[in-house]
């Protein structure tokens, strides 16, 4: 893939604490391979589209989608792949989890691999969350690979770069937070294209909040949906 033109997808609810700087680290590090970036926001009440048209002022291809009837993680994500005119399809966390800086790296392994993200758990990769968030992300990735015999990592990653014709075949869960990333995972494997994960530090957002981990109740609620998903994969719906 000599001309790689690269659509960063970035869904937002309630991020106008982080998504100037993350905007701004986007195109510092992306570079000449940056075709456009494209911000799924989900009619956040703080202000979040407002920054991004004043932004747009300064970057080039910097679209602003803002859905006012619908909300959620996945289905953010699939508006903005569907829109994506890139011939590689990059999305991320906006809270500054996931660093920019970590794309190019991820870039240079397309074509030879059709999906490459961003993993905490292969060599040089770390979770520096706080201790619950960590053991849960583990537990359930221990459970997925155990049940769904997978050698993938890090199965809830949310840092993806893949070939746009990739979702010709496969597309994301339009519902759920970690649970599209497992069921994505697992279609990618079971279709057989190639995959690469890249070590990375994740640490946990410092402005802004949540919208999905905020108590122990919420851990063991989206702990049970991405239980209730592998089990799912696993007898085949």
């Amino acid at each position: 893939m000599k001309n790689k033109k690269v659509s960063v997808i970035l869904p937002t609810y309630n991020e106008k604490d982080n998504i100037k700087e993350l905007i701004r680290l986007i195109y510092f590090y992306c570079g000449a391979d940056l075709f456009e970036v494209i911000v799924v926001d989900d009619n956040s009440p703080d202000g979040t589209s407002k920054i991004v048209k004043e932004l747009q002022k300064k970057y080039r291809n910097l679209y602003l989608h803002r859905r006012l009837n619908k909300r959620g993680l996945a289905s953010a994500i699939w508006s903005g792949i569907e829109m994506a005119r890139g011939n590689i399809i990059v999305w991320l966390d906006c809270d500054l989890s996931h660093p920019p800086k970590l794309i190019p790296k991820m870039l240079e392994y397309i074509p030879r691999y059709d999906a490459v993200w961003a993993s905490r758990y292969v060599e040089g990769g770390k979770d520096k969350r706080p201790f619950i968030r960590v053991m849960s992300s583990k537990i359930i990735n221990l459970l997925a690979n155990f049940i769904l015999e997978s050698n993938i990592k890090d199965l809830t990653s949310g840092f993806y770069a893949v070939k746009k014709e990739v979702f010709s075949n496969i597309q994301l869960m339009k519902t759920g937070y970690a649970e599209y990333c497992i069921r994505f995972s697992y279609d990618l494997v079971r279709q057989g294209y190639k995959i690469k994960e890249v070590g990375y530090v994740f640490v946990d957002r410092k402005k802004g909040y949540s919208k999905a981990y905020s108590s122990l109740r919420d851990y063991t609620y989206y702990g049970y949906l991405c239980f209730k998903e592998i089990v799912k994969l696993r007898i085949g719906k």
